[in-house]
């Protein structure tokens, strides 16, 4: 009689030597599969650099002395110079806070106080207001204006009143 358990290693040899042979026969005719070309993206061409103005430096060449840079009219110097075109109408005190209420030329009120960025207000004497921009390295001294009233709206003319 045949044992269940003798049949397991003679059916593992025989799969072990079908394989041997199945390794040798085949084993010259493998050859790699055929490269593929890899999906490239769309190649964009970059847009040309603008072309750079010579007017302002053919009007204004380098070694001039007059020469200063443009005025973009951008944030740096803007605040500086809404502050030097505004008028100082009071400065409240309470404390160690201070605020400045300034007039703009159009009427608007600019208020800044002695926490304020990038301009605060660092000194007041009673006549002049010391405004210094956060850096340190802008200052603004404005007199005390007495106050002429709100500018009249547009369009309408102001009262006269005759002696």
């Amino acid at each position: 009689m045949i044992r269940p358990w003798h049949l397991a290693p003679l059916l593992a040899g025989a799969a072990l030597a079908a394989s041997a042979y199945w390794w040798l026969a085949e084993k010259d005719r493998w050859q790699p599969p055929p490269a593929l070309r890899p999906d490239l993206p769309q190649i964009v061409p970059l847009p040309q650099p603008p072309q750079a103005k010579v007017r302002e430096t053919l009007a204004r060449p380098p070694l001039w002395a007059s020469r200063r840079p443009v005025d973009a009219g951008g944030k740096k110097g803007g605040m500086e110079q809404e502050i030097t075109q505004s008028r100082l109408m009071a400065v409240f005190e309470s404390g160690r806070q201070r605020i400045a209420l300034l007039q703009r030329p159009d009427g608007g009120l600019l208020k800044l106080t002695s926490d304020a960025k990038p301009w605060r207000l660092e000194s007041f004497d009673g006549r002049k207001a010391l405004f210094v921009s956060e850096e340190g390295a802008g200052r603004v001294e404005r007199p005390l204006q007495a106050g002429g009233g709100a500018p009249a709206p547009k369009g309408t003319r102001a009262a006269v009143r005759k002696p």
